[in-house]
């Protein structure tokens, strides 16, 4: 939950979620609009979930969370919206949470 916690140092009101169908069921009992999706693409139900998502927010903004930002979003277009990428770092790779604040707070306010 470590970036529930760099999101919520940024300003962003967040909903974490364990996996995507809780991200569905919490939103759908919430029932708070979403501006912006982080997700990894690759999880199990993550392009059912961006498709609900976008379908009940239009207009919403999808964060993929890969681990570079060249890999493809999961081998087919599953996005028929807004997208960016947030590449996380690799394991050998020492990144400060002040650089990891910055880096996130580049994705978000882009585009």
């Amino acid at each position: 939950m470590w970036l529930g916690e760099v999101l919520t140092e940024l300003g962003w009101q967040t909903v974490p979620a364990l996996h995507c169908r809780q991200a569905l069921a919490l939103s759908k009992r919430l029932q708070l609009p979403i501006k912006t999706l982080l997700l990894d693409p690759d999880l199990p139900g993550a392009a059912r979930a961006i498709k609900t998502l976008v379908t009940a927010n239009p207009g919403l903004r999808v964060v993929l969370i890969r681990d570079s930002p060249a890999q493809p979003a999961c081998g087919k277009p599953i996005l028929a919206c807004r997208e960016a990428i947030l590449a996380r770092p690799a394991p050998w790779q020492s990144i400060s949470r002040p650089e990891w604040i910055d880096k996130v707070r580049r994705v978000l306010t882009a585009g």
